[in-house]
């Protein structure tokens, strides 16, 4: 894999993008001055980059070729003008699937890589350190879809009801493309709870259908409950029917 810069091109690892990281407090005026006074006559040194703390936010993977995930990674100061790039190791699921560019703000993780758990680290830079540290645990999770504009159609004669589910789908991380979440719970409102009413099993359009029988009007939704590895998906309240 190519050695990517941190976020985007151009934003690496430098002594000023990481200055908030080099105080650890406030200082008197004389320190500062002195402080000043010291970096203008000293000789540049290089230094070994280290992180000294990762921390990411889980996120949604899509159809798009990786996903960033966004989060705090810091580094321990280095030498003025000198910047890095770098890669860290990739687990999911506590398999290790390779390694993808890490910066300051987060980890940019390619979809085949797949959903569940994730751990990133140790790191590799581009100085030739290698970095020991591992993030906290976050997740990766397939993101649930319908792109019609009405995903829930209900349709009530008397007492006769029929509900339709249309185009829910996940992501196949393998491939980018979206398939048939296969089943989707029908919820209705009831005393100020959402419950249960049917689960739908959907053909590999993401279309189903349940037929009954209701003589009180409710409000309803579709929903898809949320796991390590998929994202939740609901629909809008419909008016009481």
């Amino acid at each position: 894999m190519r050695t990517s810069t941190f976020l985007r091109a151009g934003a690496v690892l430098t002594a000023s993008a990481l200055a908030f990281s080099l105080g650890a407090g406030p200082v008197s005026a004389a320190e500062s001055t002195a402080g000043a006074a010291a970096v203008a006559t000293a000789e540049p040194v290089e230094t070994a980059a280290t992180i000294t703390g990762i921390r990411i936010s889980s996120g949604v993977i899509t159809n798009a070729s990786a996903t960033f995930f966004r989060g705090t990674v810091t580094v321990a100061p280095l030498a003025p003008g000198q910047s890095v790039t770098a890669e860290t190791e990739v687990r999911v699921n506590g398999k290790y699937r390779g390694r993808a560019p890490i910066g300051p703000n987060g980890v940019s993780i390619p979809r085949t890589y797949g959903s569940g758990k994730v751990r990133v680290g140790p790191t590799y830079f581009s100085d030739g350190t290698v970095d020991g540290n591992v993030s906290n645990v976050f997740y990766a999770r397939k993101e649930v879809r319908s792109k019609a504009t009405f995903p829930l159609k209900i349709r009530r004669v008397n007492s006769k009801i029929t509900f339709r589910a249309y185009g829910v789908k996940i992501v196949n991380p393998t491939t980018g493309k979206y398939q048939s979440v296969k089943r989707v719970k029908l919820q209705q409102l009831k005393n100020g709870k959402w419950k249960t009413k049917k689960t739908i099993k959907l053909k590999s359009s993401g279309n189903g259908t349940y037929k009954t029988s209701i003589k009180k009007k409710y409000r309803y939704r579709l929903y898809v409950p949320r796991t390590s590895t998929q994202q939740g998906f609901q629909t809008v309240k419909t008016g009481k029917i």
